[in-house]
């Protein structure tokens, strides 16, 4: 099965947890659904359209453990339920953490997608077919403000930890996000564990470093 091999550095970004409120912390690695979104915006795949390339397979290895900091912001809150709010009576400071310095290395595979998402990735990342991808505005990983620094195809060297498939792992994840615009269905959490530092190699098939994007729980 072919696989994309990527190599991603973002120098500012955060992962707001979806239980975060007035603090907004952040998960100290990507999530999957978060990658997941990157890669369909490098390969100019509208949000609509994401469930063509459910089925996709990802593995992820940080390079090493970002910095993080503290920042204090104003953000604004409106409810759903208050849309006639005045813009800036809803707004407050709060606390944001930040991670610095994201490094890792990622490999795709298409899996069991009805369409292949890593040959309209080897497209928006090769000059002479650039054209065949139509997309605008900044590549991000999080916030729309937090852009990618780097995404290039590599030969991955060196070592790194390895986001693995664990349903006793401490982190819980997003795997895929469901909003209503996009069909009907859930979003789909898992559990995952970070391994000890090992040699960046291609997980072989089967292994729990790999992640299935299987889609909305329906």
């Amino acid at each position: 099965m072919d696989t994309v091999r990527l190599f991603v550095d973002v120098p500012v970004c955060a992962f707001r947890p979806r239980w975060a409120r007035e603090y907004q912390e952040t998960y100290a690695l990507p999530p999957p659904a978060t990658v997941f979104g990157m890669l369909l915006s490098l390969a100019g795949v509208d949000w609509p359209d994401k469930e063509h390339y459910a089925g996709v397979e990802l593995a992820l290895a940080l390079v090493s453990e970002p910095e993080k900091c503290r920042i204090f912001r104003k953000f604004r809150r409106v409810p759903q339920a208050k849309k006639d709010a005045e813009p800036l009576k809803e707004r407050r400071p709060d606390y944001q953490d930040l991670l610095l310095g994201l490094q890792f290395w990622l490999w795709l595979r298409d899996g069991q997608a009805p369409h292949s998402l890593t040959e309209r990735v080897r497209a928006a990342l090769d000059p002479e077919r650039r054209r065949e991808i139509s997309r605008y505005g900044g590549l991000s990983l999080g916030e729309s403000s937090h852009l990618v620094n780097e995404v290039s195809l590599k030969q991955p060297d060196g070592e790194g930890r390895y986001l693995c498939c664990d349903p006793l792992g401490y982190y819980q994840l997003p795997v895929w996000v469901q909003h209503p615009r996009c069909g009907s269905g859930h979003s789909r959490l898992g559990r995952f564990s970070l391994s000890r530092r090992e040699t960046l190699l291609e997980p072989p098939a089967g292994d729990p470093r790999w992640i299935l994007i299987s889609g909305p729980q329906r």
